[in-house]
């Protein structure tokens, strides 16, 4: 079994492997989809951590699509010069591959829109939802097999 769940803050410089700050990362193999779900709070330091995790898994084990799972957010400590700022982020998720947010909540899907928008200038396929039910249909995922990922 893969296993992990991130509870630490992100090593910004350096080797990049420290923990995820509040989200967790599961991945289905079956259907190549890699799971971000976040935590209650969402702050810079978690949404960089969670970058990083993701770009180390994909170093790993190969491209894969993402689906962000932002449904257990209760507050969030982001500013929108950071969205911004992290949405020119270079591409970790190759094209050809889906890139879906679930954002229910209006605050985090006003904000996952403007990733999205200024995603969409570089050409980043991005689909911003409301429901994990709507993911899985995009995906076209009847019954995935989440397991958890190790950060080793």
């Amino acid at each position: 079994m893969l296993s992990i769940k991130f509870t630490m803050g992100p090593q910004v410089e350096g080797s990049g492997t420290g923990p995820v700050v509040g989200c967790t990362l599961r991945f289905d193999r079956k259907h190549q989809v890699l799971l971000i779900t976040y935590g209650t709070v969402a702050t810079p330091a978690s949404a960089l951590a969670a970058y990083a995790a993701v770009e180390r898994f994909v170093t790993t084990e190969g491209p894969c699509s993402v689906l962000a799972d932002l449904s257990s957010i209760e507050k969030v400590e982001v500013p929108g010069d950071f969205v911004r700022s992290l949405a020119w982020m270079p591409l970790v998720i190759p094209s050809g591959k889906q890139r879906i947010v679930v954002a229910p909540r209006a605050e985090v899907y006003g904000l996952s829109r403007m990733f999205q928008l200024y995603r969409d200038a570089m050409s980043s396929d991005i689909q911003v939802v409301h429901t994990l039910e709507e993911a899985h249909i995009l995906l076209g995922l009847e019954s995935p097999d989440f397991e958890t990922v190790d950060s080793k």
